[in-house]
Order: C-alpha cells, then sequence, then structure tokens
C-alpha cells in the first residue's frame, strides 16, 4: 500500500468514527473549500490546502511524498529525533523498516493542534451540554493552547525523519476517536456500575490496561473512592486534541454526569470536579492512546494483509 493511501484511510476511519457526524464533517470541509476560493494569491502562501479534505488539523503526513510502498510500519506513541535514531540503528542492522507511525503531533500537525478542539463542543452537547455555552467557554481555551504551542520548537523531529530519509505520519484525533468510541461502547454504555471500584474492574478486563496496570501505570480513581456510586458515566476527555477548559466540568455536572472517564486532568479540572461532586477516573494516558492505534491498525492490516509493525515508544500490539 502507498503511504497516501495508507494515510487517506486512516483518515475515513478517523471520520467514520467522529462525534460530529460525517454530515458535519462534510459541512466544515466544504467551507474549508470555500474559503480557498475566496483568497487572493498573496493569502494563500498560508493557507493549508490539506484542510479542504482532512479534518483533522494534528494529524498529517510529515515527512515523504506519500508514494512510498508500505510494508513495515515503526509505531509509537511518541516518536522524536531518539525512535528516529533508533529506527536507523535497526535499519543498520537489516530491520526493514518503511515508515515511521507517530501518534502524538509534531511538526505542522503540532501547529495545528487547538484546530481540532471544536470537535469538543459536539462531544459535550451528546452529554447535555448545550452549544453555545460550550462554543464561548471553548474559545479562550483554544486561543491559550495555540499562543503555548507557536512559542515550541516544532520542527524537529520532522527535520530528523527527513534527514534519515524515514517517511512519516502521525494519526492524533482519528485513532483517539476510535478509542473514544471503544470505551463508550464497552465501558460507558455496556451496563450500570454500582461502584467506581467495578469501572476500574472492567477497565481492566480491556488488554491494553491490563498490560499497563501490571506495568505499574493502571487506570486510578482521581476523584471520588472505590465505593462511590457513579452515576451517568461518560468519556469526554478521550478525543478532541486536548483538554478543554475547567469549565466544561461544571458544565457536565449542570447536565447530569456523575463520572468523567479521562485520559489526563489538570489540578485545576480535579478542584472543580471536587467542588462540582464528579467523580473522574483518570485512564492511563499510554493504554488509552495504545487502544486507538490498536483499532486503527487492525483496520489498516485489514486493508493491507502483509502490513507489519514494529512497536516502539510505549506501543503495545495487541489485535482484535
Amino acid at each position: 500500500m502507498k503511504l497516501a493511501d495508507l494515510f487517506h484511510t486512516a483518515i475515513e476511519e478517523g471520520i467514520k468514527a467522529d462525534p460530529r457526524g460525517k454530515e458535519r464533517i462534510q459541512k466544515e470541509l466544504m467551507r474549508w473549500k470555500e474559503r480557498e476560493k475566496k483568497l487572493e494569491k498573496k493569502e494563500k502562501r498560508f493557507f493549508d490546502s490539506e484542510r479542504t479534505w482532512n479534518p483533522f488539523g494534528d494529524s498529517r503526513i510529515i515527512s515523504g511524498t506519500g508514494k512510498e510502498d508500505i510494508h513495515t510500519l515503526m509505531v509509537g506513541i511518541d516518536i522524536e529525533t531518539p525512535e528516529i535514531l533508533l529506527a536507523d540503528r535497526l535499519r543498520e542492522r537489516g530491520m526493514k523498516i518503511d515508515a515511521l507511525m507517530l501518534h502524538h503531533p509534531e511538526g505542522r500537525a503540532l501547529a495545528d493542534l487547538e484546530k481540532v478542539m471544536p470537535l469538543q463542543i459536539d462531544l459535550l452537547a451528546q452529554v447535555g451540554v448545550p452549544v453555545n455555552v460550550s462554543e464561548d467557554t471553548l474559545h479562550p481555551r483554544m486561543e491559550k493552547i495555540w499562543r503555548a504551542i507557536h512559542a515550541d520548537n516544532l520542527f524537529r523531529t520532522e527535520r530528523a525523519a527527513e534527514l534519515m530519509g524515514f517517511p512519516a505520519f502521525n494519526l492524533h484525533t482519528p485513532a483517539d476517536n476510535l478509542a473514544y468510541r471503544f470505551v463508550e461502547k464497552h465501558i460507558c454504555r455496556k451496563r450500570e456500575y454500582d461502584s467506581l471500584g467495578e469501572i476500574i474492574d472492567a477497565l481492566h478486563e480491556i488488554p491494553e490496561y491490563d498490560h499497563y496496570g501490571r506495568c505499574g501505570n493502571p487506570c486510578i480513581i482521581a476523584n471520588g473512592n472505590k465505593n462511590s456510586r457513579p452515576g451517568k458515566v461518560v468519556a469526554t476527555e478521550f478525543t478532541g486534541g486536548t483538554n478543554g477548559p475547567e469549565e466544561f466540568i461544571e458544565e457536565q455536572a449542570k447536565a447530569g454526569v456523575g463520572t468523567i472517564l479521562t485520559m489526563h486532568t489538570t489540578e485545576k479540572s480535579l478542584e472543580t470536579a471536587k467542588k462540582c461532586h464528579l467523580h473522574l477516573i483518570q485512564c492511563s494516558h499510554m493504554a488509552s492512546d495504545t487502544i486507538g492505534i490498536n483499532l486503527m491498525l487492525d483496520i489498516l492490516q485489514k486493508k493491507e494483509k502483509k502490513l507489519s509493525v514494529i512497536e516502539v515508544s510505549g506501543f503495545v500490539r495487541i489485535k482484535r
């Protein structure tokens, strides 16, 4: 499979799993196309044409032409210059590596991280938070994320991959969307729970959480205790680029949410949760990311039967 074909397949799968729904995403892509048509020549220099077909600003090919034949992927949650040097060393020792598949964004994908955050508006709408409230609350947080990332040295990994001759791409929100759908189905909607402890036990029945738990990184109760009654359980902090504002915790409590499953939580969010009597279960971040990557690889390996995977940087391949 060509790199571009593999990447396009992953983007399509991310769209299918997206909380916004395909119709809304298509409308957004159309708006980007119309915006491009109206730009003056000098403005087009900075316009990202990829946004006219790829709704995930935090996911893209960061090295390579897309025409490369891909049979073996080195896959990691975080792949930076050290992992690229590792790939080069393994290649010297005879290991075949056709491309690097990252989860967390680098390069232009990291520069555009905040652009995927509006997904959270539709995600919260599904649990009863009005879209006008989410929208007004989210934009200051998006601006804060943009300013923080704007000051980062964004292109180190991208350049290292280019110099070492490795095609590379990352899949962030598309994989997180798959993880979100999986946890919603297998935990949030599967049954009612009498306690947070029951939810922890159910999470650890999932192989990725079991693996990380045995490695000392289990799912934990950040607010509440194992005997606390959960109420309505949601996984609203599994996708959408990065954490939303702390006010989202309060708004979900108002909407009747009792327990949020999250990949990671800030101290401010934890303080807000305590004030609102809302339980937080912090699922292992790396295990949660691994679930999304594994689900994506299951799809890609059905398309390309001979596709093989080398696991690095916290990723563990578990097939379903």
